[in-house]
C-alpha cells in the first residue's frame, strides 16, 4: 500500500492557491515479493500502487494523489519506468477537473518506457513527463491518453504568466518551484548537454485532434526488435493532431506552441541545437480530417528510409463557419537537413475535401539541405525509387506548397523528386481515377548564400508542379541562388499539364550561373490553357551541354522548353525570357517554345552580352506535328504560327555566334501557320560551318508563309562555310516566302558556299524580299544571295543591297521566277566590283524578267577613259635610284585600269590598291596585292569622281585617292620629277 500525503501540506498548497510548497516528504512504495519497483514517488503527494484489477496478462500501477494548482496536477517520481506488459495508469482519484498532468523524475536515471502509459478519469487532460536524465521507448511502448502527451528531458517547465507572474516546475526537487494553474509556456534547459530521447520500434497513437511532443537532447527514432526477433518500424500517429520534435544541445528555452528558441531562466539562449534522426522505415504521421501539423526543430535532421506525413483524409471540423485545418509539415534546423534512401515527406489531399481550401504544405529550412536518392536503385527508369517531398490533391481542396530554404547549399542527388501535383494517383506515377478540382501548390527552392545542385547520377532528379487528371491549376516552380550557382545535371525543373485543364504556372530561375548537363527546364502543356512560361535571370553565365551517361529514356541533351500540345487549344506555348551575361549552348542543346496545336509558339527573348550556339544547338519557336505518343494525334495538322524570337547582345562584347551543322535560331512552322519573326541585335554576328538563321515554313496551306528575319549589327556580320540565313516556304501548297532585313553594321562577309535566301515552291506563292545594308562593304565569295520562286505563277522577290563597296567573287545574286515575273535587284554603292564568275540575274523562265539596277559611279569606266598622249616620260627618269631611296626602299608602282588591261589570271581581279586606299584609309604599300578584304572603319571621304580637262581628256589623278601619286612617287622637292 502507499502512504498518504500530509493533510497540512495539502492545506498549504490550497491556501497559497498559485504557490505550492517546495518539497514534500518522500513516499515509499513497498511491493511484496519484488526486489525492484519500476515507479517510485518522490514527493508532491504522489502515490503509486499496484492495481487490484489489472488488464489481462499485464501488471498495472495506479498513480494518484499529487499536488494541485487549479486545474493543473503535479507529480514527482524518483524512478519512472514502464516495463513490457506493464501499465502506468494516472488515476484521477479526486474526480476534480484537470487540464494538465505534469510529472517529473528526480532520481537521476533515464526512464525506460516499454509498456503502456494511460490516464483514467481525467477526460482530455494533457500529460507531461519530464526526466532530465533521458527517456527511452521500446518496441512495445504505447499510449492510451485522451489528451496530448509530451515527453521531455528539460530541467524545468515554465508556466504562462498569471497577473504578471510566471510559474515554474523544476525537475530538481532542491530548486524552488512556483506552481500555478497556467498552461505550459516553455521547456527550459540548464545544462550544456541535455539528455537524449531514444525511440525504438514503438507504436504511439494519439486520440484524434491531440498532439504528441518529444523535446530534449539528441532524438533518435528507429525500428526495434520484438521478443519474437521480428523488427518493428516505429509508428507515431496523431490523427489529425500535431507532432512536435525538438532537439537542443545547450542551455535555453523551447516555446511550447511554436518550438521557437528563447532565453532560459538564467538568460541563456541556445548556442547549439541537437540532432534528430528518423531511421529504418519509421513513420511519423499526423494525417486526418483537415490534415495535421508536424513541427521539427533542431540542429541537424536526418530522415532515412522513413516517412513524415500529414495527409488530409476529409474536410476538417467546422467551427462558426470556419474549417479547422492543419499547418502541414514544418522542419527547421540550424545545420544540415538530410533526406535520403527513399524517404518521403508528403501531404495528399483526398477526394471530397473542401473546394477552394488551401491545405498545409511542406517547409524545410536549414543551413544546408541534402536529398539523396538510393544509389543505383534501378537498372530501368520505370523501377526507380524516389526520395521525395510531395503535396498532391485528388479532390476539391488545394495542395499546399513545397518550400526549401537553405542558408548555403541545396543538394539533390541520385533519384529525388520535389513536387506538388493535382490529380496524381496515390502511387505518384499517373492520373487519379477521379477528376481533381484543386490546384497544385508551388515548389520553391531558395539558397540565400550558396548553390542549388541537382545531380542524378544517371537517373532522374526533378522539382515540379504538375496537373494530371485535374481541372485545377499548377503552381509555380522557383529556384533562387542569387549569390551562387544552379546546376542541373540530369535533373529537371518543370511545370506541366499532362491530362489537366487548368493554367500552367511559370518556372522562375535566379542565380549567378546556371549550368545544365542533360538538364531540363520545362513548361509542358497538354491542356487547353496558356502556360506561364520560363524566366531565367542570371548575373553571369548560362551553360548548356549534354551528358551521355544518363539512363534512358532521359535524353542526354539539355533543354529549356515550353510547349503546347492540346489539339483543341488556341493558347500559345509559354514564353521564355533569358537574361545572362554569357550564354553557351553546345552538344545539341535546345531552347524552344513549340506548339503542336492551333496556338502559336511562344515569345522567346534573350538578353545577353555573348551567345554561342555550337554542336547542333538551337533556339526555336515554331509549330510542328506532335509526336505519336502525345495527346495530339500525329495526324492532326498544327495550325499555330511560329513564335517570335528576340536576341539582344547589348553588352561590351555584343557577340552572337552560331557554329556547326544544325546549330541555329529557328522560327519555323509545319501545317498552316506562318513562320515567326527572328529579331537579332548585336555588335557582331558570326554564322559558320553549317549554322543557320531560319524563319521558314514547310506548310500545307497558303496561309503558311515564311517568317521574317531582322538583323541589326553595329560592327560586322560574317557567314562562312555553308552558313545560311533563310526565310523559305518549302511546302507544295505553302504561302509566300518570308523576308530578310540585314543591317550588317560596318561590313558583311558571305563566303565558302554560304547563302542568304528566300524561296518558295508553291505554284501561286511569291518570293520574299531581302534587304542588306552595310556602312563599309558587302563581300560575297563563292556564295549566294537569292530570292526565288519555283512555282508556276509566283513572282520573284526583291533584293536591295546598300553598302559603300560591293565585292562579288564567284557568287550569285538572283531574283528568279519560273512562271511569274522575275524580281528586282538593286545595288546602291559608290563602288561595285564583280568578277566574270559571278552572276547578277532577275530572270524568269516563262514570265517577264525582272530588273537589275546598279547605282554606282565606278561600276564601269571604260567608256570615259581618254587616250594617253603619244609622248611619255622615259622610265629612267621615273625610276632613279635616289628616288627609291627617298621612299625607304618601299615598292613603287603605277597601275593603269583600262579597256585592255589584263588581270593576273583569266577572269581574275586587277591587283590595284586604289580602292583599298580610298575606301579604307589603309597603307597602300602594305597591301598592294590585296583586294578589299580588310575590315577597318572606312574613310568617310566624298565619292570618287572622274573629271575631264578642257581638252576632253579624263584626268587620271582625279580617279585616284588624295595622296596616291604623291605617296607612291617622289615629289619635286627631292630633285626627282613627278
Amino acid at each position: 500500500m502507499a502512504y498518504s500525503r500530509s493533510k497540512s501540506a495539502i492545506k498549504v498548497v490550497q491556501e497559497t492557491a498559485l504557490i505550492a510548497s517546495a518539497v514534500f516528504c518522500a513516499t515509499v512504495v513497498a511491493v511484496s515479493g519484488r526486489a525492484e519497483v519500476p515507479m517510485t514517488p518522490s514527493g508532491l503527494g504522489t502515490q503509486v500502487e499496484l492495481s487490484p484489477v489489472p488488464p489481462s496478462g499485464k501488471v498495472q500501477y495506479d498513480i494518484s494523489g499529487g499536488t494541485r494548482a487549479g486545474t493543473n496536477l503535479f507529480h514527482s517520481f524518483g524512478v519512472f519506468d514502464v516495463p513490457t506488459n506493464t501499465v502506468a495508469n494516472f488515476l484521477n482519484d479526486s474526480g476534480l477537473t484537470t487540464s494538465n498532468i505534469l510529472g517529473r523524475v528526480t532520481g537521476g536515471n533515464p526512464s525506460s518506457i516499454f509498456g503502456t502509459i494511460q490516464t483514467t478519469g481525467f477526460g482530455n487532460a494533457h500529460l507531461f513527463l519530464m526526466n532530465p536524465s533521458g527517456i527511452v521507448f521500446g518496441p512495445n511502448a504505447s499510449l492510451n491518453v485522451a489528451g496530448s502527451v509530451t515527453f521531455t528531458t528539460a530541467n524545468y517547465l515554465r508556466l504562462s504568466e498569471i497577473h504578471g507572474k510566471a510559474g515554474v516546475f523544476h525537475a530538481n526537487p532542491t530548486s524552488v518551484s512556483l506552481l500555478s494553474s497556467a498552461p505550459i509556456a516553455a521547456f527550459g534547459f540548464l545544462n550544456s548537454n541535455p539528455a537524449a530521447i531514444a525511440v525504438q520500434g514503438s507504436s504511439l497513437t494519439m486520440q484524434p485532434g491531440q498532439s504528441v511532443s518529444l523535446i530534449g537532447g539528441d532524438l533518435t527514432i528507429e525500428s526495434g526488435s520484438l521478443v519474437t526477433n521480428r523488427t518493428q518500424p516505429f509508428q507515431l500517429n496523431a490523427a489529425p493532431g500535431q507532432i512536435n520534435l525538438a532537439s537542443v544541445a545547450s542551455p535555453g528555452e523551447i516555446l511550447a506552441t511554436t518550438l521557437a528558441s528563447a532565453p532560459n531562466v538564467n538568460g541563456q539562449s541556445f548556442g547549439a541545437l541537437g540532432t534528430i534522426r528518423v531511421l529504418d522505415r519509421s513513420v511519423i504521421d499526423a494525417s486526418g480530417n483537415g490534415g495535421g501539423t508536424v513541427l521539427i526543430r533542431g540542429g541537424k535532421f536526418l530522415l532515412d528510409d522513413s516517412k513524415v506525413l500529414a495527409n488530409v483524409t476529409n474536410p476538417g471540423p467546422v467551427t462558426q463557419g470556419v474549417e479547422s485545418i492543419g499547418n502541414g509539415i514544418d522542419i527547421a534546423v540550424s545545420q544540415d537537413a538530410t533526406i535520403q534512401n527513399g524517404a518521403l515527406i508528403g501531404i495528399n489531399v483526398a477526394d471530397g475535401t473542401t473546394p477552394g481550401t488551401i491545405y498545409g504544405g511542406v517547409k524545410l529550412i536549414g543551413d544546408r539541405i541534402i536529398f539523396l536518392g538510393i544509389p543505383g536503385s534501378a537498372r530501368n527508369f520505370n523501377d526507380l525509387t524516389f526520395t521525395k517531398i510531395n503535396t498532391n490533391t485528388v479532390g476539391g481542396g488545394h495542395a499546399g506548397n513545397v518550400t526549401l530554404q537553405a542558408t548555403n547549399n541545396i543538394e539533390l542527388m541520385n533519384v529525388v523528386e520535389l513536387s506538388s501535383s493535382s490529380g496524381q494517383n496515390a502511387a505518384g506515377i499517373g492520373p487519379s481515377a477521379t477528376l481533381a478540382q484543386g490546384n497544385a501548390g508551388n515548389v520553391e527552392l531558395t539558397s540565400l548564400h550558396g548553390d542549388i545542385l541537382m545531380r542524378n547520377g544517371g537517373r532522374a532528379t526533378e522539382a515540379g508542379s504538375q496537373l494530371w487528371n485535374s481541372s485545377g491549376n499548377t503552381g509555380k516552380v522557383t529556384a533562387s541562388a542569387s549569390e551562387g550557382n544552379i546546376v542541373l545535371d540530369g535533373a529537371n525543373l518543370v511545370t506541366g499539364s499532362f491530362e489537366g485543364q487548368g493554367r500552367i504556372g511559370p518556372v522562375d530561375i535566379t542565380a549567378k550561373n546556371l549550368v545544365m548537363k542533360a538538364g531540363f527546364i520545362g513548361n509542358e502543356n497538354l491542356g487547353p490553357r496558356k502556360s506561364g512560361g520560363i524566366t531565367i535571370t542570371l548575373s553571369d553565365t548560362l551553360t548548356m551541354e549534354s551528358d551521355f551517361t544518363v539512363l534512358a529514356p532521359i535524353p542526354s541533351q539539355s533543354f529549356i522548353v515550353t510547349s503546347a500540345f492540346h489539339p483543341m487549344s488556341t493558347a500559345p506555348a509559354g514564353d521564355i525570357t533569358i537574361t545572362a551575361k554569357n550564354i553557351s549552348a553546345t552538344q545539341a542543346s535546345l531552347i524552344s517554345s513549340e506548339t503542336f496545336s492551333s496556338g502559336p509558339g511562344g515569345q522567346l527573348q534573350i538578353f545577353t552580352d555573348t551567345l554561342q550556339l555550337t554542336g547542333g544547338s538551337q533556339i526555336s519557336s515554331g509549330s510542328s506535328f506532335a509526336p505519336p505518343h502525345l495527346i495530339a494525334p500525329r495526324g492532326n495538322i498544327p495550325t499555330g504560327a511560329g513564335g517570335d524570337i528576340q536576341v539582344h547582345a547589348s553588352g561590351p562584347t555584343g557577340s552572337l555566334s552560331i557554329d556547326g551543322k544544325e546549330s541555329g535560331i529557328f522560327s519555323n512552322t509545319q501545317g498552316t501557320g506562318t513562320g515567326g519573326t527572328i529579331n537579332l541585335s548585336a555588335k557582331t554576328l558570326t554564322i559558320q560551318n553549317g549554322g543557320t538563321l531560319s524563319a521558314a515554313t514547310s506548310g500545307t496551306a497558303s496561309s503558311a508563309a515564311g517568317g521574317s528575319i531582322i538583323v541589326s549589327v553595329t560592327d560586322q556580320v560574317r557567314l562562312t562555310n555553308s552558313a545560311s540565313i533563310t526565310a523559305n516556304s518549302t511546302g507544295p501548297t505553302a504561302g509566300n516566302a518570308g523576308n530578310i532585313s540585314l543591317d550588317a553594321g560596318q561590313q558583311l562577309e558571305v563566303s565558302n558556299n554560304s547563302s542568304i535566301t528566300t524561296a518558295t515552291e508553291s505554284p501561286q506563292a511569291n518570293g520574299g524580299n531581302i534587304a542588306i545594308r552595310a556602312i563599309d562593304r558587302i563581300q560575297v565569295v563563292d556564295s549566294t544571295v537569292s530570292t526565288s520562286v519555283l512555282g508556276a505563277e509566283g513572282s520573284g522577290g526583291n533584293i536591295f543591297i546598300d553598302p559603300n563597296v560591293v565585292v562579288l567573287q564567284g557568287s550569285d545574286v538572283t531574283a528568279k521566277a519560273v512562271g511569274g515575273a522575275g524580281g528586282s535587284i538593286t545595288f546602291v554603292t559608290p563602288l561595285f566590283l564583280t568578277d566574270s564568275a559571278s552572276l547578277v540575274s532577275a530572270s524568269s523562265e516563262r514570265g517577264p524578267s525582272g530588273t537589275v539596277t546598279i547605282q554606282s559611279p565606278t561600276s564601269n569606266l571604260s567608256g570615259a577613259v581618254g587616250q594617253l598622249t603619244a609622248k611619255t616620260s622615259p622610265p629612267q627618269v621615273l625610276l632613279q635610284n635616289r628616288c627609291v631611296a627617298k621612299t625607304s626602299s618601299e615598292q613603287s608602282s603605277f597601275i593603269l585600269a583600262g579597256r585592255d588591261a589584263l588581270p593576273a589570271d583569266p577572269g581574275g581581279w586587277l591587283s590595284s590598291p586604289v580602292a583599298i586606299e580610298h575606301w579604307t584609309g589603309e597603307d597602300v604599300e602594305e597591301h598592294a596585292s590585296e583586294l578589299m578584304v580588310r575590315r577597318t572603319r572606312p574613310n568617310q571621304s566624298p565619292a570618287l569622281l572622274a573629271s575631264m580637262n578642257e581638252g576632253g581628256t579624263l584626268s587620271l589623278r582625279g580617279l585616284t585617292p588624295p595622296g596616291f601619286l604623291v605617296r607612291t612617287f617622289a615629289t619635286g622637292s627631292t630633285g626627282c620629277p613627278s
